[in-house]
This record gives structure tokens, C-alpha cells and sequence, in this order.
């Protein structure tokens, strides 16, 4: 559903964290701002949308764990390539607004628009409170296996253009002789690019970087 529609609907109401950011600037946090918010999303941050929209990022600083910022701003900062998976889940730790007392959400993450370099420009999450589903010793223990996924999208990035043309064709199982052809390169510079890819990636091997583009960036 559209995301206004769905915000104005149903879920206006729910009893579950619905809220839009939105960056203006590809890769900038300072430009994010939340957009839209269901009415729950209010009553916790108690604020106005008014309020609220200006309020940019200060507003997560005020209700999210500090421990559990670095996830935030990593599924902000992410980049994805086009056709990727780009709605996933982790566990953030948030409080209402002006209380001292965090809860666990289960948060569901979903970019609706990327700018052209697939960087994120617009994200819809919606949070919902499971502490009481869970026993005290989890209740409080941050999840690391979000932080491990985003932290691999940043490694794509640093991937240039035809470094990442060369990883789609590997993934296409064509040899580096192929991907020459296909290219209009010489053997020796697609060794290259793809030594330059395992060395950016922390891997051993052409194995593990056709593992990691499956396992870690959705191809």
C-alpha cells in the first residue's frame, strides 16, 4: 500500500511504531528527518508532527539506545544495488519520550526509494514492543547480526562501477576470459578487479565473494 495510505489507514491507530525518514541529501544523516508517523509513533515521542519534523535527528538521540544508534545510522548509510532485498528486521531498544526506562522493539525495516547511487532516500519502519514476549536475560541483549549485514553493504560501496560489473558477471558463472569479452577489457584487468574485491571484502577467494554477494547483499 502507499505508504501515506497505509499511515492514515489501518495503521493510523495500531499499536505499533509506524514511522517514514526521509534523507535529502544521498548519504547525509544531518538531512534525514522523519516524514510521517502513525498515531502511536506520536503519543510515544510525544511530540506534534509540527514539532517533530523539525526536530530531524535529535528526535532518535531521545528515545533510541545509544548502543543501538550505530544500526540506525547504517540502515541510512547503506547502499543497495538494484533488484537487492531491501526490507529487513533487527532489535532496537527505545523509550516514550522524556522517560528513563527502555523497551525492546522488534523493527521491521522497509526502503521504499533509493537515490541513483542506491543509496537510501526513503525508509518506512514499524516498531512493536515484545519485551513482555521474552524472558528478562534476552530482554535487554543487543542485536549484533544487523550491524554484521549493513556493515557488508558498506563494503559493496566502496566497490567501484566496474568492479561491480565485473561481480555480477562472476555471479552469471562466466570466467574471467568471458567477462573480458563482455567487457571489452583485457584478462589481466579483470583479475584485477576482481583481486581489488576480494581485498576490499576481508575474503580469501572468488568463493567467498560469490558467499558474501549471496548471503550479505541479496543476489
Amino acid at each position: 500500500m502507499p505508504e501515506l495510505v497505509l499511515l492514515r489507514g489501518l495503521a493510523y491507530s495500531l499499536p505499533i511504531v509506524y514511522y517514514i525518514n526521509e534523507l535529502t541529501i544521498s548519504g547525509d544523516m544531518h538531512s534525514c528527518h522523519t516524514t510521517s508517523v502513525n498515531q502511536y509513533a506520536l503519543d510515544f515521542i510525544c511530540r506534534s508532527k509540527a514539532q517533530l519534523r523539525g526536530m530531524g535527528l535529535h528526535i532518535f538521540r531521545k528515545i533510541v539506545h545509544p548502543d543501538d544508534l550505530a544500526t540506525l545510522w547504517l540502515s541510512l548509510k547503506t547502499t543497495y544495488p538494484v533488484g537487492s532485498v531491501m526490507t529487513f528486521t533487527t532489535k532496537m531498544r527505545l523509550k516514550p519520550y522524556g522517560q528513563t526506562k527502555y523497551k525492546l522493539f522488534s523493527c521491521s525495516k522497509n526502503v521504499l526509494e533509493t537515490f541513483s547511487d542506491g543509496s537510501v532516500k526513503k525508509m518506512m519502519v514499524a516498531a512493536i514492543d515484545i519485551t513482555s514476549f521474552l524472558p528478562p536475560e534476552q530482554q535487554f541483549v543487543p542485536t549484533t547480526d544487523e550491524v554484521i549485514r549493513l556493515k557488508s553493504w558498506r563494503i559493496y560501496a566502496t566497490f567501484s562501477k566496474r568492479e561491480k560489473e565485473v561481480l555480477q558477471l562472476i555471479l552469471n558463472t562466466m570466467d574471467s576470459k568471458e567477462i573480458a569479452v563482455r567487457l571489452k577489457l583485457s584478462i589481466e584487468t579483470v583479475r584485477k578487479h576482481r583481486s581489488s574485491m576480494i581485498r576490499k571484502a576481508g575474503v580469501k577467494n572468488t568463493t567467498a565473494l560469490i558467499a558474501m554477494a549471496l548471503k550479505s547483499w541479496g543476489f
